[in-house]
C-alpha cells in the first residue's frame, strides 16, 4: 500500500471539495488523492473519527491486531499525517476547521468560549460541521459532554457524553450515539474516541494498551458497518501517543522518528457495501 503524506489541517478542506460544502478557504488544502478515490466512488456523505492518541507508529504496531481497522484501510487509503498539535483540544479544532492552532488559538474546551466572545463570525473557529449546516446540510457531532455544548447553536444534532472513569464504557456509549446518529443520515458526522488515549496514561503493560486498541477497533467496525452505502470515512489520529518514555524505550528507527515529527495515521475509505 502506497504511503502518502499529509497535514490533519487538510481534512476539513478536503471534504469541503467532496461535499461541496462552502466555507472560507482555510490554511490547509484539499488532499488530490482522496478527491481522486471520492469521486470513483461517488461518496456522498463523510464521517470523521478521531481516535486520540493513534499515532503513525502506534497504528503500524497495532494494525495486526485492530483487524476492522485494517480491513478498512485495505478498501481505501493510508496517510502519514502531520498534526500541528500534541494535545487533543487544539489537535481537534485543527482537524475540523483546517487551520493551524496559533491561528484558531483553541488550546481548551473553554478556549472555544472565549474565542467566540471576541469573535463569533470568526471563520477561523468554525468547524467543517458548522459550514455543512450553514449551508442547509444536516451535520452532527459526537463527543464528550462539555465539547458537545460548545455546538449548540451552531448545529442542529449533538450528542455528548459525560466525561467517566470507565472510559471502555465511555467509548461504547459514543459508538451507541455514533450508530443513532447515522440513522439520522447525516451529510456529516464527527465522532471522537478517548480509548486509547486514556490507556496511554494509565496502562503499564503493551497488554494493557492492547486491550484498548481492541476495544477501540470494535467500535469503529460498528460505525463503519452501520454507515450508508456511499459514505468516505476519515479515521484520523489527534497527536502521536503520550507517555513516550514508557511506551518509545524499546523502540528504534521510524518509530522514534515518526513520534517526535508528531506523525498521525489517517486512513480514509468509503464504504461501498448496503
Amino acid at each position: 500500500m502506497k504511503i502518502i503524506e499529509c497535514n490533519t489541517i487538510d481534512i476539513a478542506p478536503t471534504i469541503s471539495r467532496l461535499l461541496k460544502i462552502p466555507m472560507v478557504p482555510p490554511t490547509g488544502r484539499s488532499i488530490p488523492e482522496v478527491e481522486s478515490y471520492a469521486k470513483e466512488r461517488s461518496c456522498k456523505r463523510a464521517v470523521i473519527i478521531v481516535v486520540d492518541s493513534l499515532g503513525y507508529s502506534l497504528y503500524n504496531y497495532f494494525s495486526p491486531i485492530m483487524k476492522n481497522l485494517n480491513k478498512i484501510a485495505e478498501k481505501g487509503l493510508l496517510f502519514r499525517c502531520k498534526s500541528p498539535a500534541t494535545i487533543t483540544s487544539p489537535a481537534i479544532a485543527s482537524i475540523f476547521t483546517g487551520y493551524l492552532p496559533e491561528e484558531h488559538n483553541i488550546y481548551s474546551t473553554a478556549d472555544i468560549y472565549t474565542e467566540r466572545t471576541k469573535d463569533s463570525e470568526n471563520p477561523k473557529l468554525k468547524s467543517i460541521m458548522e459550514w455543512a449546516c450553514r449551508a442547509g446540510m444536516k451535520a452532527s457531532a459526537v463527543i464528550e459532554t462539555e465539547g458537545a455544548e460548545s455546538f449548540r447553536g451552531r448545529i442542529k444534532d449533538f450528542y455528548g457524553v459525560p466525561n467517566s472513569e470507565d472510559i471502555l464504557d465511555y467509548d461504547l456509549q459514543i459508538t451507541n450515539y455514533a450508530l443513532h446518529a447515522l440513522k439520522e443520515k447525516p451529510d456529516i458526522l464527527a465522532v471522537h474516541l478517548r480509548t486509547l488515549d486514556r490507556f496511554s496514561h494509565r496502562a503499564e503493560s503493551w497488554e494493557e494498551l492492547k486491550k484498548a486498541a481492541k476495544a477501540v477497533d470494535k467500535n469503529l467496525g460498528e460505525i463503519f458497518r452501520n454507515a450508508e452505502k456511499g459514505t468516505i470515512f476519515f479515521i484520523c489520529g489527534d497527536h502521536a501517543i503520550h507517555g513516550a518514555k514508557k511506551w518509545l524505550k524499546d523502540v528504534e528507527g521510524e518509530y522514534i522518528k515518526n513520534h517526535r515529527q508528531n506523525f498521525v495515521a489517517l486512513i480514509v475509505a468509503c464504504n461501498q457495501e448496503e
